[in-house]
Formats: C-alpha cells, sequence, structure tokens
C-alpha cells in the first residue's frame, strides 16, 4: 500500500479462494465496459466464459506461472490485472519475456492514471524475475493501443482474436512489447 502521485492509495491485491468472486465480478464488469463493442449481439459471453468463470480463475491460481490480481483504489475494487511470468514472444524466450496478459480497469478509474500504476507494477514484477521485455496483444481498434504507444510500447506484430462472436472487423490485434 503507497500513496501514488495520483493523491489516491493503489493496491495490486492477489487473487486467492477469498476474493475470487470480487475478481471475477469487477472482471466481467470491467471488460463489459469497454469490449462489448467487439461481439456480435453485444455478447462477451465466448471470452467470460474461458476467463472470468470460478472454474478458470480457481485453474490460475494453482498455476505457478500466472498472477492474478485484484486493483484496488482507495479500498474500492476498481480493476484486474493478469500476467503470466513466462511466455516466448517473437524474439524472447520464455525466461526473457514477461506476458501483460490482461489489464481492465471500471470507466471510472480509466484516464486517471491507474493504468501507468499498473504498468509501473508490472515492470517491477518483469524486472524482480529478470525479464528483458513485457509483452501484450491489444485491439487494433481502440483506445488501449494508443495507452500502451503512450507509455513506450510498439508494435512487433499481429494477431486476430480466435474465439467465436467475435464480428469480423473487430479481431484484429496488435502484439505489442516494451524493453525493460
Amino acid at each position: 500500500m503507497k500513496k501514488h502521485s495520483l493523491e489516491v492509495e493503489i493496491q495490486f491485491i492477489p487473487v486467492s479462494r477469498k476474493n475470487i468472486d470480487t475478481y471475477i465480478a469487477v472482471g466481467v464488469q470491467s471488460y463489459n465496459a469497454h469490449y462489448l463493442h467487439l461481439w456480435e449481439n453485444n455478447s462477451a459471453i465466448p471470452y467470460i466464459s474461458t476467463s472470468f468463470t470460478a472454474e478458470v480463475v480457481t485453474s490460475e491460481l494453482v498455476n505457478a506461472n500466472c498472477d492474478n490480481y485484484i486493483v484496488v483504489v482507495d479500498h474500492t475494487p476498481a480493476g484486474v490485472l493478469k500476467i503470466t511470468r513466462h511466455k516466448a514472444c517473437a524474439n524472447f524466450t520464455e525466461k526473457e519475456a514477461l506476458y501483460l496478459h490482461r489489464l481492465y480497469l471500471k470507466k471510472e478509474f480509466t484516464g486517471k492514471g491507474v493504468g501507468n500504476e499498473a504498468l509501473l507494477f508490472c515492470i517491477d514484477r518483469a524486472r524482480g524475475l529478470q525479464k528483458k521485455v513485457i509483452w501484450l496483444e491489444a485491439m487494433k481498434k481502440g483506445n488501449a493501443l494508443a495507452f500502451y504507444q503512450k507509455n513506450g510500447f510498439g508494435i512487433i506484430g499481429e494477431t486476430k482474436i480466435a474465439l467465436p462472436g467475435v464480428k469480423p472487423d473487430q479481431k484484429e490485434m496488435w502484439v505489442l512489447a516494451k524493453s525493460i
């Protein structure tokens, strides 16, 4: 717990069996607030069912390569963060690369520096694991791309969402990375 330049207290609370329901609820709420437009009939069920169910998150809790956090701002759950400690990318081995799997914030916490603090938290984690790079995937269309580029991430490739139900014109994603 520390006060940041935002004059708010930001915490990254590890997910456990005790707070898994909060992680799921905040994850669904923050994902739906920003990404429903990607889905046919505004139904993100294909994504939610692979990311924010008790079964999925419980399996991630026992995976030593996966870290899930609830982002808490002034004692209020504000978003979720998931990192994969060791995952290869482009010319980087899994020993060298940390994957930022997801960072979703509730609408009322976007644009206030919370995302920047989450990236600093990820950089600290990556440095602690002696990584050379952090990488992620971001939608080609959307605000996240500009956010990550503003924070020093560069485009190194492209990919597509492989889940059913995504609108055809919304499937494309950039792969971004930042050396640390």
